[in-house]
C-alpha cells in the first residue's frame, strides 16, 4: 500500500506544473479533494454530481487511474454492487438537477486547453505510462484471485441475504421517492435552471455574464446568487422554479 501511494505522489508530483496552477488561478475553480481511501473513491465515481470532476482536471484524472487499476478498488466495487444502496444514491445523484453543471463544465475552454497541453506534455504521458506499468501493481493483481476478500466477495454470491436486499429495495422510501420525482415540476425547473445557469459550464462561461454591460440583477427576486445573471429573463434560471441547487466550487 505504501508503494502504491509513493508511485501516486510521484505522479501527481510531475503533473503540479505551475501552468495548471496559474490556469486554476486564473479561473478560481476551487477543486474538491481527491478521495483519500478506497470506499471513497467507490462512492466519488458512482455520484454523477462531483464524478465528472476526474475528467476536468488531468492531475485528478490521473489520481483515479491509479486507483480504479488497483486490485484493491475492484474488490471494493464488486462489494458495493453487491448492496442496493449503491445503486439508489447513484440513481438518486443522476436525476439530481446539478448532474447537468457536473459534465457540462467540461465545455469549458479552460479545461479543453488544460487537457490540450497535458497531452502534448511528456510529464503527464510519464506519470499515467508509470502509473499503469508498476510493477508492484502487476504483482497485486496476480495475488488478487487468493485475496481473502476477492474470496468473501464471491462467496457472498451465494448468500440469499444478498437478494433479499434487492427485492427489498423496491420499497424502499428512495426508491419511491425517486419514482415520483419526474411528477414533481419543480424538478423540470430545477434542470432548466441549471441549464441556463451560467455557473453550471465552469468559470469562463460564468464570468462573461459578469459583464458590466449585463450587470443588473432582475428587479422582484430576491438574490438568491451570488453571481449577477443578465437582465434578459429568458436566460435567469429563477424564472424556471424555485432557487437551483448549484454544485459548490
Amino acid at each position: 500500500m505504501k508503494a502504491t501511494r509513493t508511485i501516486l505522489a510521484v505522479a501527481l508530483l510531475t503533473l503540479s506544473m505551475p501552468g495548471f496552477a496559474n490556469d486554476a488561478a486564473q479561473a478560481g475553480v476551487q477543486s474538491a479533494p481527491v478521495p483519500a481511501n478506497t470506499q471513497e473513491w467507490v462512492r466519488y465515481l458512482s455520484d454523477f454530481t462531483r464524478n465528472g470532476d476526474m475528467l476536468a482536471d488531468p492531475k485528478k484524472f490521473i489520481a483515479a487511474l491509479a486507483a480504479v487499476s488497483e486490485p484493491e478498488f475492484m474488490i471494493e466495487a464488486g462489494k458495493a454492487m453487491m448492496d442496493p444502496n449503491l445503486y439508489l444514491q447513484s440513481t438518486s445523484s443522476l436525476m439530481d438537477p446539478r448532474a447537468y453543471g457536473n459534465f457540462a463544465k467540461a465545455m469549458d475552454p479552460v479545461v479543453l486547453a488544460s487537457w490540450s497541453q497535458a497531452l502534448m506534455d511528456p510529464q503527464f504521458i510519464a506519470a499515467a505510462t508509470t502509473v499503469m506499468t508498476d510493477p508492484n501493481k502487476m504483482m497485486r493483481w496476480m495475488m488478487a484471485p487468493v485475496d481473502p476478500r476477492a474470496l468473501g466477495m464471491l462467496l457472498n454470491t451465494l448468500n440469499p441475504n444478498t437478494y433479499l436486499k434487492f427485492a427489498g429495495a423496491a420499497l424502499d422510501p428512495r426508491t419511491l421517492n425517486m419514482a415520483a420525482m419526474p411528477l414533481n415540476p419543480n424538478w423540470y425547473g430545477g434542470w432548466l435552471g441549471n441549464m441556463a445557469n451560467p455557473q453550471a459550464y465552469g468559470p469562463t462561461v460564468n464570468n462573461l455574464f459578469k459583464a458590466p454591460a449585463y450587470g443588473g440583477q432582475m428587479g422582484g427576486y430576491p438574490a438568491v446568487y451570488p453571481q449577477a445573471f443578465p437582465t434578459i429573463p429568458m436566460i435567469d434560471p429563477r424564472l424556471f422554479g424555485g432557487p437551483v441547487p448549484v454544485a459548490p466550487r
